[in-house]
């Protein structure tokens, strides 16, 4: 079976009307949904902006070993050294457990498999047809993640059997630091990770698990399960470990019976924050207002970019239209992308601003006031200066 074929398609210029018709509707889609995103964004960030100033001023920092009797249900921070409770172990594999102290331990599985990639040309036609041609082409990698073989183009001689092991993340229960018990699923991915170097015990139990029918073999910190000991077959496996820990943390939240909980602010939004090291309440606020003000732009572009693509989708019918000379079709593609482009720019500055007037009315109309009295301000002195310049020239002598 080759592993690598050509498929050309032709399409009418009626039929790619037709798409593009039900590509209005789509785009329509893109740029409700982008607004919808975009107004939500500026909503969750005051929210959230909020909370963490709320939750600035209420802080305070305790001594996790020396818990004041009157911290119960107040918001709370604390640096110490983190105790945990339990040792990680792989369910599947049990003789594989972390170094002592460990916060989790990982399991990562990689698997030889068929993959499929496409190359695609497009040619358009005088008449506005348009002709497509599409290489596709197989090759084996390796991958931590099945690939679906049976939605291949040419599935046949191409087929990745089921992934029997996959990567999985075991942490700790709990820990605690002082006086105060942390769960396990807000400390498990502190730390960072260091490789854990396979032993003759994990070695036998990987192949106890595969039987006698694979070679598992260790080489350095990898596991590997083949059919064939010299050659990688598709369905092999890499198996490694590696585990996390951390000696010193920070943390803030409440406290209630002496467990670190969410603290619920007074606008629904809930404060927990955990981090690896020594760090005071100062700096991990400043973090978490940071990491708000990113997010909040990342939402913006992306809405932005949605809109811009559901615009496009709406002027492609355009493009289409001028495609029966291609030259002509695509002048009006750059031109609808330029439409688009300027079109979204306005639409979504204005949706954030609509999104500020609703959730911070005063700073919002503030704003507002201030852009209509600068827009006064220059029209006064473009009128004033426009009357000194006649003046000065009606002034001149004869």
């Amino acid at each position: 079976m080759s592993n690598s074929f050509t498929q050309t398609k032709s399409t009418s210029w009626f039929t790619r009307l037709k798409n593009a018709l039900s590509g209005i509707v789509a785009g329509i889609l893109f740029v409700i949904a982008a607004t919808g995103l975009l107004f939500w964004n500026e909503g969750r960030a005051v929210k959230t902006a909020t909370a963490l100033a709320e939750g600035a001023g209420l802080v305070q920092t305790i001594d996790p070993n020396n818990i004041p009797a009157d911290a119960a249900g107040k918001l709370v921070h604390f640096s110490g050294e983190l105790i945990p409770t339990g040792i990680p172990q792989d369910t599947l594999f049990p003789v594989v457990a972390a170094p002592q102290g460990a916060l989790r331990l990982e399991r990562n599985v990689e698997m030889y498999q068929w993959e499929e990639s496409t190359e695609t040309k497009t040619v358009k036609k005088l008449g506005g047809s348009e002709e497509r041609t599409t290489t596709y082409t197989y090759s084996k990698k390796w991958s931590d993640k099945k690939i679906d073989s049976s939605s291949f183009k040419e599935p046949s001689g191409h087929e990745n059997p089921p992934m029997s092991v996959t990567s999985e993340t075991f942490g700790v229960e709990s820990g605690v630091v002082g006086q105060v018990k942390l769960t396990g699923s807000n400390i498990s991915g502190l730390g960072k990770e260091q490789p854990l170097i396979p032993d003759d015990q994990m070695r036998r139990a990987v192949q106890q698990r595969f039987g006698n029918g694979l070679t598992v073999t260790a080489s350095g910190a990898v596991l590997e399960v083949r059919t064939d000991p010299q050659t990688s077959t598709v369905g092999d496996l890499r198996i490694s470990y590696s585990s996390g820990d951390a000696d010193i943390v920070s943390a803030i939240g409440q406290l209630d019976n002496n467990t670190l909980i969410p603290f619920a602010t007074s606008n629904g939004r809930t404060i927990s924050m955990f981090r690896e090291g020594a760090a005071s309440a100062r700096q991990m606020f400043d973090d978490a207002i940071s990491n708000n003000t990113m997010w909040t732009w990342m939402i913006r572009f992306g809405g932005f970019v949605a809109m811009v693509m559901g615009f496009k989708m709406v002027f492609s019918i355009v493009g289409v239209l001028g495609d029966v000379v291609p030259f002509i079709g695509n002048v009006f593609r750059f031109a609808t992308g330029l439409a688009a482009f300027a079109i979204a720019s306005v639409l979504s500055t204005m949706v954030i601003g609509i999104a500020w007037i609703y959730y911070r009315p005063v700073l919002g109309f503030s704003i507002i006031g201030i852009g209509l009295l600068l827009a006064g301000a220059a029209l006064y002195l473009g009128k004033s200066k426009a009357r000194q310049s006649q003046f000065d020239t009606n002034a001149q002598p004869v």
